[in-house]
């Protein structure tokens, strides 16, 4: 019997294993991960998890019912893959049973980036696992204060969940501006503004040079000679891929473990998807892409080329984020070619911004209007040119025009 091995039972390994089934496949199927919990999808970890006042309520972010894989036939456990011999094709668990597989899909997803001046303590947190939030959110209800490391969505997010709860909160940031490589400079500074009016202290251009860890609390001294004192800290820089297991079983690896448009690795029938794989776009250049969207489409598509099938993976980014009452969607990719901006706001709390390079959207950024930018997405997929000036005219319904543009270049 055909035997499939998922290892990483996140949102890609999960989606991967119900796109393998819903596709057919009846052969065997492993989903194996490291934590004790089943499938999640992480985007509430840094809101619902920690301000819902109910505990009991606090995450119900599932990826599946607790019946689903048993009722699917899907032997999830929660046993890591330690060693993978790609050319045997089998692997070892941590417990040491051993497994022959067919086809292998390698969704290991990404840890949080540490950071190496930080000491081992209590006191010092990171936000990437459901455990992970679930500290977090005992610290926030017994603390004061906190320091977060990092302007980036996953601080941010935290923030705004921090602020909610009574915290005082301090974002260090060594940008100039927060999020540089996902929003327009001006957009930046507004959404600083936002944080800054619900109570949110930024320390920017600036970063941390020594950590010292007292019985209640740290001591942060940064490179601008402040020195903060502080409950707790969240050091949230960013995330490394989990590749080290495809390196050492030979695979090629690139920040990221390399794959081509059909999520195959450099070993045959083995595959990767999620926050792992680095993958190449239309225009050649390769992206690791960390998103809800990624982990989703990705293992789907992965899914569906280890079964025969022929889908070439070529999306357009797409990421999201809720930060107070505010929801913020990122379309495209931002870019340098960018030579021309669009502004259709109705409101300080509701606009679209939209990017173009040459005549054709590149970018848009929506403020409380995901309704507008689903409607640029198949011009943004298509590369298809737009007149500015049309765009920028309220009176427009975006969503008429695409269908027209569309019309126009069938």
């Amino acid at each position: 019997m055909e035997t499939i091995l998922i290892i990483g039972a996140g949102q890609a390994g999960g989606r991967a294993a119900q796109a393998l089934r819903e596709q057919g496949f009846a052969g065997r199927l492993i989903l194996a991960g490291s934590e004790s919990h089943r499938p999640y999808e992480r985007p509430a970890l840094s809101k619902s998890a920690l301000t819902e006042v109910d505990d009991s309520m606090c995450f119900n972010a599932w990826l599946h019912g607790p019946g689903f894989y048993d009722d699917h036939a899907i032997e999830w456990r929660s046993d890591p893959v330690i060693e993978l011999n790609a050319t045997d094709r089998r692997a070892r668990f941590a417990s040491g049973e051993s497994v022959q597989f067919s086809k292998c899909l390698l969704a290991t997803g990404g840890s949080a980036r540490p950071l190496d001046m930080m000491p081992d303590s209590p006191h010092v947190c990171v936000l990437r696992t459901l455990d992970d939030a679930m500290h977090l959110r005992e610290r926030i209800g017994n603390a004061r204060r906190v320091a977060i490391i990092g302007g980036g969505f996953l601080g941010l997010e935290f923030a705004a969940s921090a602020r909610a709860r009574g915290l005082e909160v301090t974002v260090i940031e060594a940008g100039t501006h927060l999020l540089g490589r996902a929003l327009p400079t001006d957009f930046a500074r507004t959404l600083r503004e936002k944080h800054q009016a619900h109570g949110v202290t930024f320390l920017m251009e600036t970063s941390l040079s020594q950590c010292t860890a007292h019985e209640d609390g740290l001591t942060l001294s940064l490179t601008n000679h402040l020195v903060i004192n502080t409950d707790f800290c969240v050091v949230a820089v960013g995330q490394v891929p989990n590749d080290a297991l495809a390196r050492a079983a030979g695979l090629a690896v690139s920040n990221g473990i390399d794959v081509d448009a059909s999520c195959r690795t450099s070993a045959a029938d083995i595959y990767a998807a999620g926050d792992c794989a680095n993958f190449p776009l239309a225009n050649g250049r390769r992206l690791r892409l960390e998103s809800w969207q990624n982990a989703q489409e990705q293992a789907i598509a992965a899914a569906t080329n280890m079964l025969g099938g022929i889908v070439e993976y070529r999306p357009t980014p797409w990421f999201w984020t809720d930060q107070y009452d505010w929801n913020i969607q990122m379309l495209g990719l931002l870019g340098s070619t960018i030579d021309t901006w669009i502004d259709r706001a109705s409101s300080a709390d509701k606009r679209l911004l939209i990017g173009l390079s040459a005549g054709v959207i590149r970018y848009a950024l929506a403020l409380n209007n995901g309704g507008e930018l689903r409607a640029l997405r198949g011009l943004v997929q298509r590369g298809v040119a737009v007149d500015p000036a049309v765009l920028a005219d309220p009176a427009v319904k975006l969503r008429q025009y695409e269908k027209l543009l569309q019309s126009e270049h069938l």
